[in-house]
C-alpha cells in the first residue's frame, strides 16, 4: 500500500469489469483499511453485451467490493480515444470526487503481453486519465467554457498495471475470495467461472514480494 494514507480512491477504466479483473483484491484492501473508493467507467460495455446488464453486473461487482459509487460516461465501446472531450470528461469527475490516488490503464501497448492486455480503449483511458490529470483537473485555466466547474484538483498518484518494471506490490492474499467474487458478478462475460489465468497472473505478481498472491503496479507520483 502506498507510503502515506489513503483517504480517496478513484478506479478509472475503459469498460464494466476492468475494474475487478486488474484492480479487484487492491480495490478490495484499500476499503478494509477505510478508504473510500469510487468508479468511472468511460464505455457502455455494449460490445461485450446488452449495456444495461453490464452496467447491473458492474454495480453487483463494485457492491461486492465495497465501492461506494459507479458513474458511467456511456461512450460508445470499441471506439473510445483519447481525445480532449474524453479528458476533459474524466478531470471534471476528478475535480468533484477529490481522490488522492487514482488507479487506471496502462497508457500504452505492451508488445511482450498477450494482444488483450492492450485493448485499444484500455490504452485510450489509460492515456486520457493521465493527461486529465496534468494538466487538466489542477488547472483552473482548462476548459474555461464548462459552465459552474469544479475548483481544480490535484491528485498526488496514479498506479497502473505494472506490465513492465513494476515497483510496487499489493498483497492480494487476504482479499483474492472477494476479487473472485466480484468478477463473478460479470456472468454476461465469463459465464459461471472465474478465468484460471485471474489466479494465474496474482501467483506470477506475487513471487518478486513473496506473496501468496499479489497485484503489480507502476505508480506515477504528481505531487
Amino acid at each position: 500500500m502506498p507510503d502515506e494514507p489513503v483517504d480517496r480512491v478513484l478506479v478509472v477504466t475503459a469498460h464494466p469489469d476492468d475494474a475487478e479483473f486488474h484492480f479487484g483484491a487492491t480495490i478490495a484492501a484499500f476499503v478494509a483499511g477505510g478508504a473510500d473508493v469510487s468508479y468511472l467507467v468511460c464505455s457502455d460495455g455494449a460490445q461485450g453485451g446488452d449495456a444495461e446488464v453490464r452496467a447491473r453486473e458492474q454495480r453487483a461487482a463494485a457492491a461486492v467490493l465495497g465501492v461506494r459509487a459507479v458513474a458511467f460516461l456511456g461512450r460508445r465501446d470499441g471506439r473510445l480515444e483519447p481525445d480532449l472531450a474524453l479528458r476533459r470528461d474524466i478531470a471534471l469527475h476528478v475535480r468533484r470526487e477529490r481522490p488522492t490516488l487514482v488507479l487506471t490503464h496502462y497508457p500504452r501497448r505492451v508488445l511482450d503481453l498477450p494482444v488483450e492486455a492492450s485493448h485499444p480503449d484500455h490504452v485510450a483511458v489509460g492515456e486520457a486519465t493521465l493527461a486529465a490529470l496534468y494538466p487538466d483537473a489542477g488547472n483552473a485555466r482548462a476548459f474555461p467554457d464548462v459552465p459552474d466547474a469544479p475548483p481544480p484538483h490535484q491528485v498526488a498518484e496514479v498506479w497502473v498495471p505494472g506490465y513492465e518494471r513494476p515497483d510496487h506490490h499489493v498483497d492480494a492474499t487476504a482479499h483474492v475470495d472477494r476479487k473472485l467474487a466480484a468478477i463473478r458478478c460479470h456472468r454476461s462475460q465469463i459465464g459461471a467461472a472465474v478465468p484460471a489465468w485471474v489466479l494465474e497472473w496474482m501467483r506470477l505478481a506475487g513471487k518478486q514480494p513473496g506473496h501468496e498472491f499479489a497485484e503489480a503496479f507502476r505508480r506515477i507520483r504528481l505531487t
